[in-house]
């Protein structure tokens, strides 16, 4: 069984029948609609040791603030502002006040640096450390976004810069020294979520589907078009990579492209938009200060597709991050 597989079972299985239920279960948040076309935001993402993280190779702190970036990104995805956090955590039992303490200190940082209150949550002996975070967001019924509203000749955009994350994985697994390196590292640790931007394009109504880049670009576009029976086309010369993870990727005998693509934990924005609205998301990138690139298309075609400068297309054998697999 895939993780999709899971999803759509589950999907299935609780599908919501109230009315105030907009979104349920299948987008990157539930959306439920309060009053006076506000709408509440809800999301939860789990780190999980030994799948999502290393005690060995971040600090308890790195780990709070992580968790807390993580979880926003899936109500920035939405063009939501987040509001609250809960959180529920499991550690073991010896030095775990200590773990605690240090963990608190990185939760709090990431809820001042993005205007968060955590309100409430649940502690638990567990020999396998996890931490989970449910996040709240609110944002007018008129300016969510969803993952299905792309449509066939929408230009593609993502923010920032792709495979940062998945190189610094890399290069904590062992496969590089840190020295020089510690740019990746901190993107793998510490992301960004890009909540500006998504707000910004909400507000002004020009994202027609959203969702940010967790599994990786070919996973998480794939999510936005075949679904619905559409696909795209991307270049792989318009992929926003930083400087150095060309040559970067290269000393680890990696696939620059494939990492970029396939790599996973960038959560950086990926948005679809008409064609028509070119110089307001240039807009938008200048105002919040983040790069936002267009990569391709939305075509009518069920599949996502990749050229490399040429015009041939390259094929990848992974379709990102997946659990149960």
């Amino acid at each position: 069984m895939s993780e999709e597989d899971a999803l759509r079972f589950l999907a299935g299985r609780f599908k919501a029948t109230q009315k105030e239920v907009l979104t349920g279960i299948g987008d990157d948040s539930a959306v439920l609609e309060l009053r006076d076309k506000t709408c509440l935001v809800a999301s939860t993402d789990t780190l999980v040791e030994g799948v999502h993280f290393r005690l060995e190779t971040q600090t308890p702190s790195q780990l709070g603030k992580k968790a807390v970036c993580v979880a926003l990104s899936d109500i920035g995805a939405m063009g939501a502002v987040p509001r609250y956090l809960l959180c529920s955590l499991g550690c073991r039992s010896a030095g775990s006040m200590e773990f605690i303490e240090d963990l608190s200190q990185g939760v709090e940082d990431g809820c001042r640096e993005f205007e968060v209150c955590l309100v409430g949550g649940n502690l638990s002996e567990s020999q396998t450390v996890f931490i989970s975070m449910t996040a709240l967001g609110e944002v007018s019924r008129d300016n969510v976004v969803l993952r299905s509203g792309a449509a066939e000749g929408d230009d593609i955009y993502v923010t920032g810069t792709l495979g940062d994350s998945a190189l610094g994985l890399r290069i904590l697994s062992g496969g590089l020294g840190v020295g020089g390196c510690e740019g990746f590292v901190s993107r793998h640790i510490e992301p960004t979520p890009r909540l500006e931007v998504g707000r910004m394009v909400a507000e002004r109504g020009v994202a027609s589907s959203m969702i940010d880049v967790s599994d990786g670009l070919f996973r998480d576009l794939e999510k936005l078009t075949s679904e619905h029976g559409l696909g795209a086309e991307v270049s792989l010369a318009d992929l926003p990579l930083s400087p150095g993870f060309l040559s970067l990727s290269g000393r680890l005998s990696e696939d620059a492209y494939r990492l970029a693509v396939s790599g996973g934990e960038d959560y950086e924005l990926l948005f679809t938009s008409s064609a028509g609205n070119r110089a307001v998301v240039e807009d938008v990138s200048r105002l919040c200060g983040v790069a936002v690139s267009k990569i391709g298309s939305v075509t009518g075609g069920g599949r996502v597709k990749f050229f490399d400068e040429g015009g041939g297309e390259i094929f990848y054998d992974t379709g990102g991050f997946e659990h149960f697999c």
